[in-house]
This record gives C-alpha cells, structure tokens and sequence, in this order.
C-alpha cells in the first residue's frame, strides 16, 4: 500500500465478529446475550382436550439491555391448540437488563412468560408427538475499545535505541451474542517534520464479520431492527471511532465498502460471513506519541430457538365423547 508522507508501518486491524447461537430441546444459547434458560410443557403426555401450559423462561447474560424483546409460538398450529380461549402467538417480554459487571453475584434479568393450551382432536386409539418451538428475538449491541499508539518517528527511535517498548493492551469487549476481536500492530509512526504539523499517513482496517450459528438455531435476523434496506436479509449496523487524532480516509468506494461516514450497515452473505475494509489517516502528528482508542458498536437484531415435545393420545373412554 502506497503510504503518503514520511515512512509509516502499515497496521492491520482485524475485527472478527462471532454469532453464536443453537436448538435444543427445553432450551437455546444465543451466546452471551439473551438465551432461552428452558422451555418446557407442563405435562409431556396428555389427552386430547386436556388443558396443557408451556413455560419459556429467558436471560440476559449480556452487558447490555436487550430491547423489543419478543417470543413467537411456532411449530404448531395454534387454532387447534386454542382450547376454550385465545391464543396469541407472540409475547412481548420488553426490555431485559443485563447482569452487573461490578456485583458478579446479581445475574442478568429473568423473563417468564407462558401459553395456555388444549390439545389438539384426536380419535380414539391415536397418538401424536407433536413439536411447539419458542422463537426469541431481541435488539441488541456489542461494544469494544482496543488501543492504538500513535508515535513520531524520531521518538520512536529513541525509544528503540534505548531498548525501550511502546505499551500494548488487549482489547476490551463487551458479552453478547456477536463478539468482536480487534487486533493492531504495537503503533503507528508517523512524522510532521515536512509538513508543519500535518500528516496524511494512512493505514487499513480489516473487517470480518462471521456468524457461528449458522444452520445451529442463532442468527442475525431483519425485522424490528430500524433502518436497514429492503434488500438485506441479515443485516449488521457497525459503527467505527476513530482514535484521536485520525480520521476516515474516503476511498471511492460506494454501500458497504464506504466506511467514510464512520457507519456502515452489511449483510451477511447466506447469513454467514461479510468482509470489508476500511482505512483511516493520521491528521495530527504528536510531539511524541499519544495513545488513543478505536471504538466498534455493532447494532443487530438476534434470533435464538428451542423446541420440545408434547405427546397426545387420542380420546379417552367413560368422558361421553
């Protein structure tokens, strides 16, 4: 890559996003964000007639609030289920709250929420097992900072001469369903000594948007999630701050590849994976070197199942049916 000004170090930083997610019978993980704790009937065989509950119970095990919460009733057709009441297919559960970081010992909030039910007609000497799945969805972020330094080339070589090191700090992330990975190199040099107090160095960033969960249960969903195109079916809002001191370089590209307005929606491809990369200018050499931190919040909306089983047999003798 072609590097205005003096001699930069070229820096990659990789943003590795992870969903996870998956099925089970009485209960689904979504990662560490809003997971089905279980899902369960209250009786797993009964008659045909016989008043039936099935119980969700859901948790935030994420750092952050999980907005529009909602639970969907699916597998079953619920108008042969709906014994003498209505039966409503969605619940909504509102918001759920995470767990604290400074008081380990408070978990995140617990939803319940329940359908009460009729089995279904059958006929005398028939059985069926038949399968409800609950179909959780939620607005949700997941934010990290990872540092980067900025140094002058000549501090920079004093700092090497005299067998000294630049600071280097991990990258902090908060819980969710989509977890970010950044990496950089130890620092960016970079030098005014031309250009009275300016450079335009340039460096890329990589992203790389990777869903886990795929085919497993959990996955980037569309609907609810304001703002996102017609057109994209697994759509991830990823908001990019520069570190003090840089700024956004345009590169001409055009949708998801322009990361110039600092927010950029994609779309998972089959709902797997994305890629895209960006690049960001060094508009104020430091007199020495300053430490600054790059910021990503992916916004998305988030899909997690679980299924079970319910058995039913037929009418029973000696009821007059």
């Amino acid at each position: 890559m072609i590097k205005k000004g003096s001699v930069l170090v070229p820096i990659s930083i990789i943003v590795v996003i992870l969903v996870s997610g998956c099925t089970g019978i009485g209960g689904g993980s979504g990662g560490d964000g809003v997971v089905i704790l279980d899902f369960k009937p209250d009786f797993s065989t009964i008659y045909s007639g016989e008043a039936i509950k099935l119980q969700l119970r859901a948790q935030n095990l994420g750092e952050i609030d999980a907005e529009n919460v909602e639970v969907e009733l699916a597998g079953i057709k619920l108008s042969d289920w709906g014994g003498s009441g209505i039966v409503f297919e969605k619940k909504n559960l509102g918001k759920i709250i995470p767990y604290d970081p400074s008081n380990p010992d408070v978990p995140g909030g617990v939803r319940t929420t329940e359908w009460v039910l009729g089995a279904p007609s059958l006929e005398k000497g028939l059985q069926w097992t038949y399968t409800p799945i609950a179909m959780l969805s939620y607005d949700y972020k997941t934010r990290a900072t990872k540092s980067i330094t900025i140094v002058e080339q000549d501090e920079l070589r004093r700092i090497t001469q005299q067998g000294g090191s630049l600071p280097s700090q991990p990258t902090v992330v908060t819980k969710g369903p989509i977890g970010i990975e950044i990496r950089t190199g130890n620092y960016v040099k970079t030098s005014s000594r031309f250009t009275q107090g300016r450079t335009y160095d340039i460096f890329p960033i990589y992203v790389k948007i990777t869903n886990n969960g795929a085919g497993t249960g959990g996955t980037v969903v569309r609907d609810g999630f304001a703002g996102f195109v017609d057109d994209f079916d697994y759509p991830v809002e990823i908001k990019i701050t520069p570190a003090s001191g840089t700024s956004f370089a345009y590169s001409g590209a055009f949708g998801e590849d322009d990361c110039s307005t600092g927010t950029i929606t994609v779309d998972l491809w089959q709902g797997r994976e994305k890629e895209i990369t960006c690049e960001l200018q060094v508009d104020e050499t430091p007199s020495y070197r300053e430490e600054g931190l790059i910021t990503i919040e992916t916004g998305y909306r988030y899909q997690t199942r679980a299924s079970t089983h319910v058995k039913v047999f037929g009418k029973k003798e000696g009821f007059g049916w």
